[in-house]
């Protein structure tokens, strides 16, 4: 770890990413936020006139967290996400990808950066990449280098015992994750909680889906041991897509939703129509479904899902 507390020594300094102390850009920009261009984060903003400050990056474990997050965001083509306290607080809570994940998202840098399959490399140059860093959820050069031995290991990567190198079967494997789409049955649903809410849950959401070949989720109906926000992590992670309403504009379906585009799931948002004019403005532009009651809900999103998403597994046929 002594690399990110090394790098948090000039987390305040200009030119400094307020999430991993790298050097990083200043982007100019007319809304009033501070943008960052990051080796190792990737690109965004931040209101640093926010009541209380930004944000407190005290450990290297909200680091990793905090810098994977936006680089999912990026690659789900949100350019600037926008960390707030309660993003910045609700990310040091996810629960990490395991090592199989995260080798294979550095296997898909590799492939991007250095695809070349008769040349060799220093493995410390692929694990010392920051943006291989920050996109495999590593700490430091040591954890990435993890990484490396295990995609050795399986012949993703060639080495003669002092370099390394892409393999044929690593070019097309990375070229195979980069492209493969969720084939779960399930999905997610973010929504608030609100009790004014529960027909529409009942009698719109939970039947469209259904009536679309899939399976409902709520994280309220799951029974579960720990903390709610790595339930809610996990189950999008297996989920074929989301459906993000904002009636109520909790907070917590906004970061749901940009969890959801970061692992490049399709994200399906709704609003009832008297609250659409609440909607936050980075969502406003997007082909919003409203609804006026859960029987309208029920049929515009069951037609929206197949649009989007095509009929699920378990489609029978009616609706």
């Amino acid at each position: 770890m002594g690399e990110m507390v090394t790098s948090q020594a000039g987390l305040l300094q200009s030119g400094s990413c307020e999430i991993c102390g790298n050097e990083a850009e200043f982007v100019p920009n007319r809304l009033g936020c501070t943008r960052r261009r990051c080796p190792r984060c990737g690109t965004f903003e931040y209101h640093s006139s926010s009541p209380g400050g930004w944000l407190n990056v005290k450990t290297p474990d909200h680091i990793v967290r905090l810098s994977g997050w936006v680089r999912e965001q990026n690659d789900a083509g949100i350019e600037f996400p926008n960390i707030t306290q309660d993003v910045s607080r609700d990310v040091a809570r996810m629960r990490l990808p395991g090592l199989r994940e995260r080798a294979n998202r550095a296997l898909i840098v590799i492939a991007r950066t250095w695809q070349e399959l008769e040349a060799w490399y220093d493995s410390h140059g692929f694990a010392q990449y920051l943006d291989l860093q920050g996109r495999s959820y590593s700490v430091d050069t040591a954890a990435a280098l993890v990484l490396i031995q295990l995609l050795i290991a399986e012949g993703y990567l060639r080495n003669d015992g002092r370099a390394v190198g892409l393999s044929v079967s690593g070019l097309l494997a990375a070229e195979s994750l980069g492209s493969a789409q969720s084939e779960s049955a399930q999905g997610f649903v973010a929504m608030s909680f609100d009790e004014s809410l529960r027909d529409a849950w009942t009698n719109g959401f939970d039947p469209a889906i259904r009536a679309a070949g899939f399976i409902p989720l709520r994280i309220d109906a799951k029974d579960y041991v720990g903390s709610i926000s790595d339930e809610i992590i996990s189950e999008i992670r297996q989920s074929s897509f989301v459906v993000a309403d904002y009636t109520g504009q909790a907070n917590g379906v906004y970061f749901e939703a940009g969890f959801a585009l970061g692992m490049g799931l399709t994200v399906i948002p709704t609003c009832q129509a008297d609250d659409v004019g609440k909607l936050h403005f980075d969502i406003k532009h997007l082909n919003t479904l409203l609804w006026k009651d859960p029987a309208e809900l029920a049929n515009g999103l069951s037609k929206r899902i197949i649009a989007v998403l095509g009929a699920g597994p378990l489609f029978s046929g009616e609706r």
